[in-house]
């Protein structure tokens, strides 16, 4: 069979997953019933895995390069410490799934998004972000996702996969849920998925044009609004341009080696009890 022959494959039943969320959705299924195991051993869900550091901490991240992990820039932060935690710390498990793994990879560094400052969250949520750079490359059979060059309009359907809390060692997706708007100038959208602990770093995944499923965006954390609760990502195509910017030499970047740690500059305590990470 042809490689183009399984991806349509994987791709159609990418799709015929976002349908059964959006019957889900129509027959009014509880909120808690919709998150579905997924094989993460297949594509697309094997270019997802765990992020795990030495402090004790875990997250979700998303291949966008065979060297190159995505994840929220909170995951890779100590609030203990009030540092970020060193990139020699870090370990990502490529298509985790209880104990099994397609790659272990060690990181060697990361960029995080340009004034990203955990302790004044509220006003630099747009930045929550991190490029991680592994010392070696991914197995050439794992293939990343990759980052839709736009917004996906409001409206479209979408699935989110990770590594909740609740079940911390297996893949589950939420496929119940949607795009909507974007917030504070474009530099965040909204989405109805489910943001539960473990998923920050997530990939927001749609479908995208010849059959192709693309990162939207990245989980990165809930807040109530009006009574409601607010489910917020980080928009991809911010995050590319901030990749294009950086490999043209644009300063301003927060970059952390692995040989050491990397304290945030200007930290000022703020509140954030009003927001819950994924």
């Amino acid at each position: 069979m042809s490689v183009n022959l399984v991806r349509r494959g994987l791709a159609l039943a990418f799709t015929a997953l976002l349908a059964i969320g959006s019957a889900h959705a129509e027959d009014g299924v509880r909120a808690d019933v919709h998150r579905e195991a997924v094989d993460a051993t297949q594509y697309p869900w094997s270019a997802i895995g765990k992020l795990y550091n030495e402090t004790g901490g875990a997250c979700t991240a998303v291949i966008i390069s065979r060297d190159k992990v995505l994840t929220a820039a909170h995951c890779i932060f100590n609030y203990r410490t009030q540092r970020f935690i060193p990139a020699a710390s870090l370990h990502f498990l490529a298509g985790y799934h209880v104990g099994h793994y397609a790659a272990h990879a060690r990181v060697a560094a990361y960029t995080i998004g340009q004034g990203f400052d955990a302790l004044n969250y509220d006003a630099t949520s747009s930045a929550d972000w991190a490029i991680l750079t592994l010392t070696e490359m991914l197995p050439a059979g794992v293939e990343p996702l990759k980052l839709m060059p736009g917004f996906s309009p409001s409206g479209a359907k979408a699935v989110i996969a990770g590594y909740p809390e609740d079940r911390a060692f297996a893949m589950t997706a939420d496929s119940d849920c949607e795009v909507r708007d974007t917030i504070d100038g474009g530099k965040l959208f909204l989405h109805t998925c489910r943001g539960i602990n473990g998923y920050s770093g997530a990939p927001i995944l749609v479908g995208a044009a010849d059959n192709k499923i693309e990162v939207a965006g990245i989980q990165i954390a809930t807040f109530q609004s009006d009574g409601t609760q607010k489910v917020l990502a980080v928009p991809a195509h911010t995050i590319a341009q901030a990749m294009r910017d950086e490999e043209r030499g644009s300063p301003g970047l927060i970059a952390g080696e692995a040989s050491g740690l990397y304290a945030i500059n200007n930290m000022a305590g703020s509140d954030i009890s009003s927001v819950a990470f994924g």
